[in-house]
Formats: C-alpha cells, sequence, structure tokens
C-alpha cells in the first residue's frame, strides 16, 4: 500500500469534497492491496472482502475527517488494521460470512447516517432482486441467499454450471443496472460492494 495513485493528494481532496469520480479512483488503486492485507491477516478471503467494504463505506462516510496532508497509503493501512481487529472481535465464525450486503453491514450501526445509508441500501438491493426475471432471480437467491455452489444449483435445477454461471452473470448486470438507475449514493456504494462477491 506504500504505491500512491498519480495526483493522490489532489484526489483526497476532492474525495472530501464528495467527488465520486475521485473516490472511484482511490478505491480502484487500493482495494486490491487492502484485500491482499486483510485476506493475511485473516487469513479468509470471505473476511476480507468484508473488510474491504468495510474501510471504504467508512471512508466514504468519514470523507470530511480525511487529512490531506497525510500519507494516505499508511492511513488507509491503519484504517484496515483497525477494522480486520474489529471485525474478528464481533465475529465468531470468520469463514462462514455469507450474509446478504445489508446483513454484512450490521456491525457499521454506529450512526444515524450510516443507519439511514443502511437503510437505503437494503431497500434497493431488495426491489433489484425483485425485478430479476423467475429463473435468474432463483438462481441469484440460492447463490447468495442459500449458498449454494454453481455444481449444486446445477443439480438442483438440472441445469449446467454453464447456465447457471450465465444467469448469474446477467442477473449482477441487471442488479447493477437496477441500482444505478434507481438511487444516489446508494447506487454508487453497493455497486462496489455487489461486484466484490462475483
Amino acid at each position: 500500500m506504500e504505491y500512491a495513485v498519480p495526483n493522490e493528494p489532489d484526489l483526497i481532496r476532492r474525495v472530501i469534497k464528495g467527488d465520486k469520480d475521485a473516490f472511484r479512483e482511490i478505491y480502484d488503486h487500493y482495494r486490491g492491496n487492502i484485500f491482499s492485507y486483510a485476506c493475511n491477516l485473516t487469513k479468509s478471503k470471505e473476511t476480507a472482502h468484508e473488510i474491504v467494504q468495510m474501510v471504504f463505506i467508512r471512508l466514504w462516510l468519514k470523507r470530511e475527517q480525511i487529512n490531506p496532508d497525510l500519507h494516505f497509503g499508511a492511513y488507509i493501512k491503519k484504517a484496515t488494521l483497525h477494522h480486520v481487529l474489529n471485525f474478528i472481535k464481533k465475529t465468531a465464525r470468520e469463514q462462514q460470512l455469507q450474509e446478504n450486503v445489508y446483513q454484512r453491514m450490521e456491525a457499521m450501526r454506529n450512526t444515524t447516517e450510516e443507519e439511514l445509508l443502511l437503510k437505503e441500501l437494503q431497500q434497493v438491493y431488495r426491489a433489484a432482486i425483485e425485478k430479476l426475471p423467475p429463473q435468474k432471480k432463483l438462481i441469484y437467491c440460492l447463490s447468495r441467499h442459500d449458498e449454494l455452489t454453481h455444481e449444486e444449483i446445477a443439480q438442483r435445477l438440472k441445469i449446467s454450471k454453464y447456465t447457471v454461471n450465465n444467469h448469474l452473470v446477467e442477473a449482477l448486470r441487471l442488479v447493477r443496472n437496477y441500482i444505478h438507475t434507481h438511487a444516489d449514493l446508494a447506487s454508487f456504494l453497493i455497486a462496489l460492494l455487489i461486484a466484490e462477491w462475483f
């Protein structure tokens, strides 16, 4: 995490002002390193995905508190370690974290602002799932809610794993499109979060 993104100080100042494009650049630059760092600490890819989500949601919600003069790589590494330690304390079984996106954020219910964001995320996410065609909705829910593998879904529905994968990819596209056209800040954040699980 020591390699800064080009023009990083300017990007951080834009993030502080609420610039989503700047936030996306920071996200794209650091998410891989944050995931690797968290995965190395927790020895769990599922937990590492959780940490990435929490770090960036918290970063966006608390963006006005960021000191643009600090080394951002060191700042976000420290923030990641903080979330790892808190997450481990609050989670009895780190390798069974297959809850819905909105359920995964329960641990973040610390402020009114976060609670309002969580409710919006839940509503938009549920609505997006409900809008899926029946077959895609069924396969998506079996995968994300019932935690079945592609092979298990294929066996249950008597279809090929290739067909299952195609339905999931298309379901993700439809969910993203719905979210981007039916929400503001929630659409921006949840699109990033959902993408982590495919």
